[in-house]
C-alpha cells in the first residue's frame, strides 16, 4: 500500500461491529451526514489550519510572504532569515527524546500484583514492534508547531493471531468537531482521518465498492489543508486519484465508524470493533492538543514566537541596507543622471559629477541603522527569553557558579512542564488504548519476548495454559515425588499434559499505567544523590545502598541485590558453601569429645580455621561475578585446604574431602533451551520423553536425581 494509513481505514471490515438498524434507515442518509460532518470541519477550522499552515512555514524557514520578496527585490534589500523558532523546536524536540522511558503497569487489587509484570512486558513488546518512541516524538513535534495531533491505535488480525497496531497521523490528515474544547478532544462529537489514494489501489481495497469510487472521481472543486499536492477536493482528475475518510462519531452511546467517499461508503457504518475499561465502545483515534484559545482553535509554541521572529528578520534586513546605501539630495539640474549617480554611490569608490553653483548633499542615515540594531538586540533578548533559555540550552555565555547555572535550568525547564505535561498524558492514553487491545484480542496464548537487563533476553507468556508436567518440574523435589506417588504417575501417563492452570491470564486483568519522567524527576534525583553523597563525605553514617538508591546509575536494582545478598549465586559459590556446611557438621563431632584439654585445643583451633574459611567464602561471594570460574575454584581450594590441614583432618579422608572440579563451561552461543517452532523456549520438565524407572526400594514412581 502507498502508506500506513491505507492500512488503518481498512482495518475495521464489514461484520466488525453490530450496526442495526443502519441499512433501513438508508445508507446515503448516513453518507451525507458524514460528508456534512467532514465539510463542517474543513469550513470551522479553515483560519486554525491557516495559523498551523503558516506555524510550519516558519519553522521550515518560509517566512516572508511573496508581496513583501517583490518588495524587497524593487529595493534590492537583502530577505535575511535568521531561524531561531527551528533553534527552539530542535531542542524541545532533543529534550523529548532524553525524556523517553518505558511504560510500567501496577496492579489495582492485590491479587494480580504478579500478573502487573506481564501487563508491563506487553506494552513494551507493543512499544517495540511499532517504533513507539518515533511515533511519540512526530507526535510531540506537531504540537510544537500546528498544535495538535495523534495516532490511532488498532488491530491487524491475520491466521496466527492479532497484532496491536500504532499508526501515526500526520496533523493535516486529522479532522475534528470544531466545538470540541477539551485537550483531549474527549468531548468531540466525531474525528477522523482522511487520506488521497490511486484509483486502481482503492478498486484492490474496495473491490465491491467501485460504483462509490466511479461516483466520486466525477466531482471536482478546490480545497486547501485536506489537499493531495496539488490540491482538489474529493478527487484528482489528471492522475485519478480519491480522497477518502474514515469518520469515527458518537451516536446512541456507541461509538460509531465508517470509510466512506464523496460517492457513498467504502465499509458500512458499525459500532466500534474496539471497547474501553468497561466493555463499552471506544474510539481508536488518541489526540491532543497543546493549547486552546477562546474560539476552540487550536496552537502550539511556535504561534508565539512568530511576531519576534517577524521582527528579528526585517530590522536585521533593513539594517543592513541601511548601511549598504546612500541617500542624497539635490537641486534640479546638479547631476545629469539619476540612476547614473546611485550607482556609483553604491560602490565604495564612487563619484558623482555635480553641475556647478547647484547644491548635492549625501544625507547620514547611520542613527537610522544604529537604532534598527538596538532594537534588533531587544528583540533577540525576547526571543531567547521565550521557551527554554540559554542555560537550559547549555548555550550561555555567562561565567557563572553552578549553583546559578542550575537554579537557571530549572527555571527552563519549568517553562516548558506544560506542553511536556500534554505530551505524557497523550502517552499514556495510547498506553492504555493498547492494554485494552491486549486484553481484548489476545485471547489465546501469547509469547512475546522483553530484556530484563543488558544482557539477558527472556520470553514471556501470556495466557500460557500450564500442563501437570511442567507444573511438577517447577515444584520442590520431594513434593512433586509425593504428588506422583499420590496420582501413581506413569511415563507417557496422559494426565501429564492435562492443563492444570493458566498462567498470565491477562483477559480479566486490570492495571493502572504510569509514566515517569519529566525534567522535574532528574532534578529531584540528582539533587538528593548530590545530598547524599555530600553527607557521606563528611563522615556521616550514611548507608552505600542508600546512595546506589538515589543514584542514576544503570542496573542499580542489580548492584543493590548484590550489595544485599540477594543476588543469584554461582555454581562455584554454592559448592563452597556447601562445603563449609561439612566443615560444620566435622565441628560438631568435635564438640561432643570436648571431655579433656586436648580435644578443647583441637576444638578451638577447628574453629578458626572454620571461620577463616566462612571468611573467604563471604569475599569470593562478593567477587564471583567479577573473576572467572576458574579463579573462584582456585581461591576456593587453597583455602578449602588450609582450613581442612589446620583442623588436622587432611591426615584422615583426604579423598573424601577432595575440593569439587570446576564444571564444564557452555559455549557462549548455545542456549540451555533451544528455542521451540514458535520461537520462544520452555524449561525441560524432569518428566519430558517419559520418566525414570521405579528404584529398587521404592514401589512408586520416582523422580530423576538432583
Amino acid at each position: 500500500m502507498a502508506n500506513g494509513l491505507d492500512t488503518v481505514l481498512a482495518t475495521a471490515k464489514p461484520g466488525d461491529g453490530s450496526a442495526a438498524g443502519y441499512e433501513s434507515k438508508g445508507g446515503s442518509d448516513v453518507i451525507a451526514k458524514l460528508c456534512r460532518y467532514f465539510e463542517e470541519a474543513e469550513d470551522q477550522t479553515y483560519q486554525a489550519r491557516k495559523v498551523a499552515e503558516r506555524s510550519r512555514d516558519y519553522y521550515d524557514g518560509d517566512q516572508w510572504t511573496p508581496e513583501e520578496l517583490a518588495v524587497l527585490k524593487k529595493r534590492k534589500q537583502p530577505a535575511l532569515t535568521i531561524n531561531y523558532i527551528k533553534r527552539k523546536v530542535e531542542f524541545l524536540r532533543g529534550y523529548e527524546r532524553r525524556q523517553r522511558s518505558d511504560p510500567k503497569a501496577y496492579p489495582r487489587t492485590p491479587q494480580h500484583t504478579d500478573m502487573a509484570d506481564a501487563a508491563t512486558d506487553s506494552l513494551r513488546f507493543v512499544a517495540d514492534q511499532n517504533d513507539f518512541d518515533e511515533i511519540r516524538s512526530q507526535v510531540y513535534e506537531n504540537l510544537l508547531i500546528e498544535g495538535f495531533g495523534g495516532a490511532d491505535v488498532v488491530v491487524e488480525e491475520h491466521p496466527s493471531g492479532a497484532d496491536v497496531l500504532i499508526q501515526y497521523v500526520p496533523w493535516d490528515r486529522l479532522f475534528y468537531d470544531p466545538a470540541s474544547r477539551a485537550p483531549d478532544f474527549s468531548d468531540a462529537k466525531y474525528k477522523g482521518i482522511v487520506i488521497w489514494m490511486d484509483k486502481e489501489e482503492a478498486y484492490d481495497l474496495f473491490p465491491d465498492r467501485r460504483d462509490a469510487i466511479e461516483s466520486t472521481l466525477s466531482s471536482v472543486s478546490l480545497s486547501d489543508t485536506y489537499d493531495d499536492r496539488p490540491r482538489f477536493q474529493w478527487c484528482d482528475n489528471r492522475r485519478s486519484r480519491v480522497r477518502i475518510v474514515q469518520c469515527h462519531w458518537y451516536e446512541g452511546g456507541e461509538w460509531m465508524v465508517c470509510t466512506y467517499t464523496k460517492g457513498g461508503a467504502l465499509i458500512d457504518p458499525q459500532v466500534s470493533p474496539y471497547v474501553d475499561e468497561y466493555g463499552r465502545s471506544a474510539c481508536s483515534l488518541i489526540l491532543r492538543s497543546a493549547y486552546i484559545d477562546r474560539d476552540n482553535n487550536r496552537y502550539g509554541d511556535v504561534l508565539d514566537m512568530i511576531s519576534l521572529q517577524d521582527e528579528i528578520n526585517k530590522r536585521r534586513s533593513k539594517a543592513l541596507h541601511l548601511i549598504n546605501m546612500r541617500q542624497f539630495w539635490y537641486e534640479r539640474g546638479a547631476i545629469d543622471d539619476v540612476n547614473k549617480a546611485k550607482a556609483e554611490l553604491a560602490k565604495p569608490d564612487g563619484a558623482v559629477e555635480v553641475n556647478p553653483q547647484l547644491q548635492f548633499q549625501i544625507l547620514p542615515t547611520n542613527d537610522m541603522a544604529a537604532g534598527n540594531m538596538q532594537m534588533l538586540q531587544q528583540a533577540t533578548i525576547e526571543m531567547q527569553a521565550t521557551g527554554p533559555n540559554a542555560a537550559l540550552a547549555g548555550k550561555d555565555p555567562r561565567d557563572q557558579s553552578g549553583r546559578a547555572i542550575q537554579a537557571q535550568q530549572q527555571g527552563g525547564s519549568i517553562e516548558i512542564e506544560p506542553i511536556m505535561d500534554n505530551l505524557r498524558q497523550w502517552t499514556r492514553d495510547v498506553y492504555q488504548a493498547v492494554w485494552l487491545r491486549v486484553r481484548q484480542f489476545w485471547t489465546g496464548e501469547k509469547w512475546v519476548r522483553v530484556t530484563d537487563s543488558d544482557k539477558n533476553m527472556k520470553w514471556v507468556g501470556l495466557n500460557h495454559p500450564v500442563t501437570l508436567k511442567e507444573e511438577l518440574s517447577t515444584m520442590p523435589r520431594e513434593e512433586a515425588e509425593q504428588l506422583v506417588q499420590q496420582m501413581g504417575l506413569q511415563p507417557g501417563d496422559p494426565r501429564l499434559e492435562m492443563v492444570v492452570r493458566t498462567e498470565n491470564d491477562i483477559s480479566g486483568l486490570d492495571v493502572d499505567i504510569i509514566i515517569e519522567e519529566g525534567p522535574d524527576v532528574v532534578t529531584i534525583q540528582a539533587e538528593q544523590f548530590a545530598q547524599l553523597a555530600d553527607l557521606a563525605a563528611k563522615g556521616l553514617p550514611i548507608p552505600p545502598d542508600a546512595i546506589i538508591e538515589a543514584s542514576s546509575l544503570r542496573n542499580k536494582d542489580v548492584i543493590l541485590k548484590e550489595m544485599r545478598g540477594e543476588g543469584e549465586k554461582s555454581p562455584q559459590v554454592q559448592q563452597l558453601e556447601a562445603q563449609l556446611q561439612e566443615l560444620g557438621q566435622k565441628y560438631n563431632e568435635l564438640q561432643q569429645k570436648a571431655d579433656d584439654n586436648s580435644a578443647k585445643n583441637e576444638i578451638d583451633m577447628f574453629k578458626a580455621q572454620t571461620g577463616q574459611y566462612d571468611a573467604e567464602t563471604k569475599r569470593l561471594t562478593a567477587t564471583a561475578p567479577g573473576m572467572s570460574p576458574e579463579q573462584v575454584i582456585q581461591l576456593a581450594t587453597q583455602a578449602f585446604m588450609e582450613a581442612m590441614q589446620g583442623a588436622g583432618l587432611m591426615g584422615q579422608q583426604p579423598q573424601q574431602m577432595a575440593p569439587p572440579e570446576a564444571p564444564p563451561m557452555p559455549p557462549q552461543d548455545m542456549q540451555p533451551n533451544p528455542p521451540t517452532e514458535a520461537g520462544f523456549s520452555i524449561p525441560e520438565a524432569d518428566f519430558a520423553g517419559g520418566m525414570p524407572a521405579p528404584a529398587a526400594a521404592d514401589s512408586g514412581v520416582g523422580l530423576p536425581p538432583g
